[in-house]
């Protein structure tokens, strides 16, 4: 989930907490105890997404982040999720939230809410930066409500490796790196690459070579269907290309899996300058 966190005073409502913090606004008042500026009500999970609820109790928070750390020895990594604080109800209200967070099904979590607080308007410190403070929540622990393997394949394209400005008129090849980040094996995985302006293919790829694929022409490139990709598997399949006149030119690559649920990073472009 991208953050959308800003790093500045908030004022949601009035401040609380009497006379002291009503006076001049060199003063800063935090909660009284480090487990009230917010406090975790709920986690759920269900790969990939996660259900949390969490009241907000403090006026000046400027950010909220559930802190997903696994629980010891099954695995996962530390995930965060960000709510800036214009998003969040209030002081004394609660929010709910399902969000995909890319979670592992099989890995059990803890989790926390993490507060950032500023000072209220024109309170910073002798360099003048804002007064800043950060309070942890209570963490609730939570089961995974899934077994490890059954969550989708996560196929991608990373880079495309070749010449940006090779000379017009001269054969060139690329190759194109995908990879299947996910914990369960990608089938009938597909493929497709074109090109555009002054690249043009020369042929597929030979089929049955690249993780089964089958390649054949399509439109101003290939599509390459039926591939199978193990969990963690990488691999490159070459673009042949020609580079017909001087100009501007690209490699458009997709990939796709069925069932898969995190489109993010099915795509990749590569321009290239053809010059004289």
């Amino acid at each position: 989930m991208t953050s959308r966190a800003r790093l500045r005073p908030l004022r949601r409502g009035a401040a609380t907490g009497g006379m002291a913090c009503g006076l001049a606004l060199v003063l800063f008042c935090p909660p009284a105890r480090a487990d009230i500026a917010a406090t975790l009500l709920r986690l759920e999970l269900d790969a990939p997404e996660i259900t949390v609820a969490f009241r907000d109790q403090t006026s000046w928070a400027v950010r909220h982040s559930l802190i997903l750390t696994p629980q010891s020895n099954n695995g996962g990594k530390v995930l965060v999720v960000t709510w800036d604080g214009a998003s969040v109800p209030g002081e004394g209200r609660v929010l709910t939230d399902t969000v995909n967070a890319h979670i592992l099904p099989g890995i059990d979590y803890c989790g926390v809410i993490e507060t950032i607080l500023s000072s209220q308007k024109g309170t910073t410190r002798e360099d003048d930066s804002p007064v800043v403070n950060k309070y942890t929540s209570n963490q609730i622990c939570t089961k995974a409500s899934k077994e490890p393997g059954s969550n989708p394949a996560d196929v991608s394209v990373g880079s495309i490796d070749g010449e940006a400005a090779p000379p017009p008129g001269t054969n060139r090849n690329y190759w194109i790196h995908y990879a299947n980040n996910g914990t369960t094996e990608a089938k009938d995985v597909t493929l497709q690459v074109q090109a555009t302006g002054t690249m043009t293919m020369r042929r597929p790829p030979d089929s049955g070579t690249f993780h089964g694929f089958q390649c054949a022409a399509s439109g101003s490139g290939y599509r390459c269907t039926g591939g199978t990709l193990p969990a963690g598997a990488k691999g490159q399949i070459p673009f042949l290309g020609r580079v017909t006149t001087a100009g501007p030119g690209a490699i458009h690559v997709t990939i796709g899996a069925p069932g898969e649920t995190n489109p993010t990073n099915n795509a990749q472009t590569l321009g290239i300058l053809s010059a004289s």
